[in-house]
């Protein structure tokens, strides 16, 4: 056989690039088609759609049930909840108490009365209390040293001495010695 002749031979062309005029279409995926609207190589007929649209609805109606069954036995928990804490009384220690309606109460003396107070012996320092005891050197109520011409006040059972005007205002609340707790007596003269 004989070599073609000049004429005759047909060089390919080389291939377009994608884009060029001319260039085949690039192949389709399936997310292709989903942006650009053509079908792929799966053709979606009426009837899949409409499944689809079918499922998704079925989807949503389960998600909204399960929703509400949540919701509804949120509820009956807290009317559970509710009625039990109206059932049963406060404990003791509550901070949420109501106060009680009515006049009230007139405030309960704790400690001694004005006239128990002036009959408490009292002396000017520096002499000391009755009995040979040491004369104090500091209030234990105000933490103040003592000075000259104070008037002062021995507690009676324990012999303690206080400044008069800080044990008698200890005295108002307390009817005990500031320091051993002693109870503090009386003498009626």
């Amino acid at each position: 056989m004989a070599p073609p002749a000049a004429a005759e031979l047909v060089v390919p062309a080389a291939p377009a690039l994608p884009g060029e005029p001319g260039a085949p279409p690039p192949p389709l995926h399936d997310r292709d088609v989903a942006k650009r609207g053509r079908p792929g190589p799966r053709a979606q007929g009426a009837g899949a759609r409409v499944l689809s649209l079918g499922v998704r609805a079925a989807v949503m109606a389960a998600a909204v049930a399960i929703f509400l069954l949540f919701a509804a036995a949120s509820a009956v928990l807290l009317l559970v909840l509710v009625v039990a804490a109206r059932a049963f009384p406060h404990h003791r220690g509550s901070r949420y108490r109501v106060p009680p309606r009515g006049p009230p109460s007139p405030p309960l003396r704790a400690g001694l009365s004005p006239a128990d107070l002036r009959r408490l012996p009292t002396f000017a320092f520096p002499s000391p209390p009755r009995d040979g005891d040491r004369a104090p050197s500091q209030c234990a109520v105000c933490l103040e040293a003592s000075c000259a011409g104070e008037r002062w006040r021995a507690m009676p059972a324990c012999r303690h001495a206080f400044h008069a005007a800080c044990v008698d205002r200890w005295l108002a609340r307390s009817p005990a010695c500031p320091v051993c707790r002693a109870a503090v007596a009386v003498s009626a003269r």
